[in-house]
C-alpha cells in the first residue's frame, strides 16, 4: 500500500510505500536482480522497460513525438518517456482515509521517467542540442499531465548519482496537492507580490546581475549562487522576465535554456569534478492562480547533513555563497567559451 502521510504539528508530506508483498513490486524487485548488470534504459533494452508513452524520433530533419506499442517498441528514440517500474505513487494506489493527527491518503499519481540520453554519460557532458530534445519532451510531457484529473502539481528532479555507470534521466512525479516547500514559497512570494507590486525574484535576478554571486548570463536566463543556501555551491537558473511556468517557453528560449544547462552543469563538472547534485525545478502549477517565478535549483551533495539541518531546518556551509560563485563562474564561463568556439 502506497500512502501519503502528513504529520499533524507541521503539515510535512511523507510518502510511506509498504507493499513489499505487492506483486507487481515482486516482479519488479526480481527482474533487476535478474538483470542487474543490464541498464534497462540503454538502446536495444526498450522492452526492459514499460512501453513509452513519448518516444522522439529525429528523422528527415524534423522531430516526431511517437509512442510505442505493447508489442512493437520503438528503438531510434533520442529521448523517451516511460512509467516508472518503482513508482513513488501510483494511479492504481488503493487504500484508506485517516483523519487527523495520524492523517494519511492514497497516494495517487503518476512517475515517469524522462531518459535523457541514449548513452551512459555523465549530465555535464549532454550537448546542448540533446538538452532542448529533452525539454521539448518534458513540456510536452507536463502538459499532458496538468490535463489528468487528480493532478495538482508535476515535479520535475534529476538526482545525478556521480557513477561512472550511469544513464541520465529525471523523474517526473505529480501530486494531488501542491508539495508543502512549494506552497511555502508559493504563498511567501504572493505575499511579497501583494504587499509591493513587484515580484521578488525578478528583483533578486536584476540585483544578481552585478553582484559577486553572479555566474552567467546569456539573453533569457541567467545564473547565480543564492544570498542564502542550503547547500554549498549551490546555484539558480532562472528566467529573466517574470515567467510562472516552463511549459509556456518558446523554442528559442528552450534552446537557451539547453544552453545554459550544458554551461552550468559542464561548469559544476570543471570546477568541482563529478561530484553528486539533484537539479529542480520550481515552477507554478498549472492549476492554481498563484504565481511562482520558474527556476531551476541545482544542490551540489558534497557532505552529509548535519543534526541542525536535519531536526531545526537550519543549514550549515562551510563556503560562502561567494567563494562558490568564484570558483563555479570562472569554470562556466570557461565552458560558454569553448561552446560558442572562443579559446
Amino acid at each position: 500500500m502506497v500512502q501519503f502521510r502528513k504529520d499533524n504539528i507541521l503539515d510535512r508530506l511523507v510518502i510511506v510505500n509498504d507493499s513489499n508483498n505487492d506483486d507487481d513490486a515482486k516482479e519488479n524487485r526480481d527482474r533487476d536482480r535478474h538483470e542487474e548488470d543490464i541498464c534497462m534504459y540503454c538502446p536495444g533494452n526498450e522492452h526492459l522497460t514499460r512501453p513509452a508513452v513519448l518516444a522522439l524520433v529525429q528523422k528527415d530533419g524534423m522531430m516526431r513525438r511517437l509512442a510505442d506499442a505493447e508489442d512493437n517498441r520503438i528503438d531510434d528514440w533520442c529521448v523517451r518517456v516511460v512509467s516508472s517500474s518503482n513508482p513513488l505513487v501510483s494511479i492504481s494506489a488503493n487504500g484508506v482515509y485517516s483523519n487527523k493527527p495520524f492523517y494519511s491518503e492514497p497516494a495517487y499519481g503518476y512517475h515517469y521517467i524522462l531518459i535523457a540520453s541514449r548513452e551512459h554519460c555523465k549530465p555535464s557532458s549532454i550537448p546542448a542540442e540533446q538538452w532542448s530534445n529533452v525539454l521539448v519532451a518534458l513540456q510536452d510531457r507536463v502538459k499532458w499531465l496538468y490535463m489528468q484529473k487528480g493532478v495538482s502539481y508535476v515535479a520535475v528532479y534529476m538526482d545525478y548519482n556521480a557513477r561512472s555507470e550511469w544513464h541520465p534521466h529525471l523523474n517526473i512525479v505529480t501530486f494531488p496537492y501542491m508539495p508543502p516547500l512549494i506552497e511555502q514559497e508559493v504563498e511567501s512570494i504572493n505575499r511579497y507580490i501583494n504587499e509591493s507590486g513587484s515580484c521578488p525574484l525578478c528583483n533578486i535576478v536584476s540585483m544578481e546581475d552585478k553582484s559577486p554571486r553572479h555566474l552567467v548570463s546569456i539573453d533569457n536566463f541567467t545564473a547565480f549562487c543564492p544570498w542564502a543556501p542550503t547547500h554549498p555551491y549551490e546555484f539558480w537558473i532562472v528566467p529573466k522576465k517574470h515567467a510562472i511556468q516552463l511549459l509556456r517557453m518558446t523554442q528559442k528560449e528552450m534552446d537557451e535554456l539547453a544552453t545554459m544547462l550544458r554551461v552550468m552543469l559542464g561548469g559544476l563538472h570543471n570546477a568541482l569534478g563529478d561530484v553528486r547534485f539533484s537539479m529542480i525545478v520550481h515552477a507554478s502549477s498549472e492549476k492554481s492562480r498563484k504565481q511562482l517565478h520558474w527556476h531551476i535549483e541545482v544542490h551540489p551533495r558534497l557532505v552529509d547533513n548535519h543534526g541542525l539541518e536535519d531536526g531545526f531546518g537550519v543549514h550549515f556551509l562551510s563556503v560562502s555563497p561567494e567563494d562558490a560563485a568564484s570558483k563555479l563562474s570562472f569554470a562556466s564561463r570557461r565552458e560558454l567559451a569553448k561552446i560558442v568556439g572562443i579559446t
